[in-house]
């Protein structure tokens, strides 16, 4: 996999490619605005310029995403915050074509007392609505997964299907964006080789593998199934090291982004560089404790597909 972080960008867009570089990622992922505020900046030359700059410069000169605003709801029940969700949506991906950023990763909302059924309507409706104003936009849109907390939508594999179904021709458009903390908080429990392969088998199936586009590599503070978003550093969490060996090792994901999501250790240290040396140290390695807390048994065989020996690739 091409392992990276999401960075600051507080002294400038730009800011979060020279971050990225001192933590050696070779992906990253930003905001391209205060994600909790629906006002949408406008950029200027010199900030397209400078960042453009910045990725040409970097020798990761990996893939870059960029995360659109929680407060993004593509199925709400209250009209006005769905137009607003639609023309925030579209503005994101306009300011990430600007500036060259590859993906936008996007949470599809909550429809609240509409139901599911109506709330997949919705979504689909809004990314039909947001795709068909950005024709030649080159930054593609990512579905997350999400933990389900809630009524949010996009818990389970056939939601997301359902989505990019009902998004009708602009569909084929669409990238899926997986969160492994998300994942394993809705009750995909990643840490078993059979709960491994059944994830990616109905991925395959339903949406197939090659509409995965990038990933968020967080471990969980929530347990198995408990439907909360609460990242946790890689192997310190309910799901321990076993599910990111997984994916590390697995042949079919080699080129797949995978960003972390963390808060800085300090004020004065970031702490991804250990974060991703970590995850890069389970690529050929014998498979870790499968459970938290269980005693270590035998290193089972590497998920179907894998090399017996997996080099750290760069990006391309």
């Amino acid at each position: 996999m091409i392992f990276g972080a999401h960075e600051s960008v507080a002294g400038g867009l730009h800011r979060a490619i020279a971050l990225a570089g001192e933590d050696r990622c070779e992906a990253v992922q930003i905001f391209t605005k205060v994600s909790g505020q629906w006002r949408e900046p406008a950029l200027s030359a010199e900030q397209i310029a400078a960042f453009r700059a910045a990725r040409a410069a970097w020798a990761g000169a990996g893939r870059t995403l960029a995360h659109a605003s929680y407060l993004i709801n593509l199925c709400a029940d209250d009209a006005a915050i769905l137009e607003r969700s639609r023309e925030a949506l579209f503005q994101e991906l306009a300011r990430c074509d600007a500036l060259g950023i590859d993906f936008v990763v996007f949470h599809p909302g909550a429809p609240r007392s509409l139901g599911e059924e109506v709330g997949l309507d919705r979504i689909g409706e809004s990314l039909s609505i947001v795709l068909s104003r950005a024709e030649g936009l080159r930054a593609q849109l990512c579905i997350e997964n999400t933990a389900g907390q809630g009524s949010t939508l996009g818990d389970r594999v056939d939601q997301i299907a359902a989505m990019i179904d009902r998004a009708g021709p602009e569909g084929s458009r669409l990238g899926v964006c997986v969160d492994t903390q998300h994942a394993f908080a809705a009750g995909h429990d990643l840490r078993s080789e059979a709960g491994y392969e059944r994830f990616w088998s109905d991925f395959g199936r339903l949406l197939g593998l090659e509409r995965l586009r990038c990933m968020h590599m967080n471990d969980s503070k929530a347990g198995l199934g408990q439907r909360l978003d609460r990242h946790e550093r890689i192997g310190d969490g309910e799901m321990g090291l076993a599910p990111f060996w997984r994916l590390a090792n697995d042949a079919r994901l080699a080129r797949v982004p995978a960003v972390i999501e963390l808060p800085p250790l300090s004020k004065e240290r970031r702490g991804y560089m250990e974060e991703i040396a970590r995850l890069r140290a389970l690529e050929g390695a014998a498979e870790p404790v499968t459970l938290p807390g269980a005693a270590p048994g035998p290193p089972s065989r590497p998920p179907r597909g894998s090399p017996s020996r997996s080099p750290r690739r760069r990006a391309g």
